[in-house]
């Protein structure tokens, strides 16, 4: 792609992403291009390669030769979701065990801070946000590339789930509670207890612990 392709295309990228982020357009609802590209006064091009960026981002679907519409999730896809975010925690908190400084734990308890913060501002855009940046913070302290990569990479989905299906546990106030405990225990550098934290706060959250034996995310790493 041509960076005045890039150029052109980034507009409406923008556009289509904040209106499947505000609920403008909802899960298989197909993406008006004719519309899109008559409000930014652009051929259908660069809309549909904005288009095929966001079916990178795993928020689009593509129908070749027919439409493109929002992703629809199944249950077995957040599951699958769900389980990578838990091997891929496990292995960042490991890591970030290693290589983490205070000042690192301290950083990302603050974010664990401003999460509960945005919840009981009930600013579930930010909540939703800073649950993923809480993550990814965690990828970062790890110093794995790789790893940062997967988890930024899996960041959008995992907003977009958020905001799409959401996944009730049993007491949201405890859930985000473990962001605190898990910066605690790394600052402590009580490895066992992160890595039993951060399974048990992914579990619940995606449903897994019926699904899995007990111990089985200890046995994948």
């Amino acid at each position: 792609m041509s960076k005045s392709s890039v150029g052109l295309s980034e507009p409406a990228y923008k556009s289509i992403l904040h209106q499947i982020m505000t609920k403008q357009l909802m899960p298989g609802e197909k993406i008006p291009e004719t519309k899109i590209a008559q409000e930014f006064h652009i051929s259908r091009t660069p809309v549909r390669d904005a288009i095929r960026q966001l079916s990178n981002d795993g928020l689009v679907e593509i129908f070749p030769n027919r439409f493109a519409q929002v992703k629809e999730f199944s249950k077995d896809e957040i599951t699958e979701i769900g389980t990578l975010r838990v091997s891929l925690d496990v292995m960042a908190v490991k890591l970030a065990g290693l290589f983490g400084s205070r000042a690192d734990f301290l950083q990302l308890n603050e974010l664990a801070e401003a999460c509960s913060a945005a919840y009981e501002a009930g600013d579930g855009e930010s909540r939703r946000k800073l649950d993923c940046d809480f993550h990814v913070k965690l990828a970062e302290i790890a110093g794995n590339a790789l790893l940062l990569k997967f988890q930024r990479e899996l960041c959008m989905k995992v907003e977009y789930i958020m905001l799409h299906y959401p996944i009730t546990v049993e007491n949201e106030c405890s859930h985000l509670r473990q962001h605190h405990e898990l910066a605690e225990a790394l600052m402590e550098h009580d490895e066992t207890r992160a890595v039993e934290l951060i399974i048990s706060h992914l579990s619940s959250f995606y449903g897994l612990k019926d699904k899995f034996p007990e111990g089985f995310f200890h046995m994948v790493l």
